[in-house]
């Protein structure tokens, strides 16, 4: 049986890449043509590298996810304290929400991919007992990772950048923090999507 191939620091490149593109429209409305293109390779070099779509969204998936892993063990070394675990939650949401994106996505396409379904439950077991480890009960969680879930939706929901124009909008400030008074257009804005 071969053993497998290590990862190199060029396949957490590509990956890292891809995390972009799954982000923006999830495993079903991403091609693996958008994937190469985030990525600056071709099409058939992402097929060879790894493998059909599914297998790169099992594997983008995977990277995102250590990315919160890591994020919760980073700020669980003093035992389980919701605010410290939140604020590391919150950092990583606002610096890196494409990998909070595609964790999402692929709870969504876990009831019709299988192997997403996999993936998805291992990658929260992980986080659940990464924080069971610092110490948080079963109620904790419950509270905990629904404050959590909560913001993925917002974020899906792209709340953050037109909470200004619903009744919710407080909760998004509660949520997220104010939003920074950026004009339409300057230089650096989120893009905001017509409606």
């Amino acid at each position: 049986m071969p053993s497998p191939r290590r990862r190199t620091a060029r396949d957490d490149e590509l990956l890292t890449a891809s995390v972009r593109a799954f982000a923006a429209r999830g495993y079903f409305g991403t091609s693996t043509a958008q994937v190469a293109s985030e990525m600056g390779v071709s099409q058939p070099y992402v097929i060879r590298t790894f493998g059909s779509k599914l297998e790169l969204f099992v594997r983008t998936h995977a990277h995102a996810g250590a990315e919160i892993t890591r994020a919760f063990r980073g700020a669980s070394g003093a035992g389980f304290d919701p605010d410290r675990l939140g604020a590391a939650y919150r950092e990583l949401v606002l610096s890196r929400p494409e990998a909070v994106l595609v964790w999402a996505h692929a709870f969504s396409a876990a009831t019709a991919e299988p192997e997403i379904g996999v993936e998805s439950r291992r990658q929260f077991d992980e986080v659940y007992r990464t924080l069971r480890d610092a110490g948080a009960s079963d109620l904790d969680l419950w509270a905990f990772m629904g404050r959590g879930m909560l913001m993925n939706n917002l974020l899906l929901m792209q709340a953050p950048h037109f909470g200004d124009r619903y009744d919710f909008g407080p909760l998004v400030d509660l949520v997220f923090g104010p939003r920074p008074a950026t004009p339409r257009g300057a230089a650096g804005a989120p893009r905001l999507d017509q409606e």
